[in-house]
């Protein structure tokens, strides 16, 4: 129904599985599931990057994101990170957001 997202999520599993034989690579002491779990932290600090400093920027604008302090556009680091912060979806977004981001997508690759 949706190609891009088949290549989307293939590819972020396959960079998940890069990650995973890099570490294995460095640190062959570590299990399966420490492999697995690492790998999976990279991989998402790697979407989030994207999302927040490439993504949003060109949807929202770059002022907006800055003004709201979605992203420090200044350099590639940032400590905008609060780890009191509630991460996961609202049932708000689930539901009509995403429906949004569904809507951007064409219905062919080409």
């Amino acid at each position: 129904m949706h190609p891009h997202l088949t290549a989307m999520h293939t590819i972020w599993a396959r960079e998940h599985n890069r990650v995973a034989s890099a570490l294995a690579a460095l640190n062959p002491d570590w299990d399966d599931e420490k492999l697995f779990q690492e790998a999976r932290r990279i991989v998402i600090a790697e979407l989030q990057f994207i999302t927040y400093n490439q993504w949003l920027p060109l949807l929202l604008g770059t002022r907006f994101v800055q003004k709201v302090g979605f992203v420090s556009l200044d350099d590639d680091y940032s400590d905008l990170y609060h780890d009191d912060m509630d991460p996961s979806v609202s049932n708000a977004f689930a539901t009509a957001g995403m429906r949004f981001v569904h809507s951007m997508m064409q219905g062919s690759i080409m």
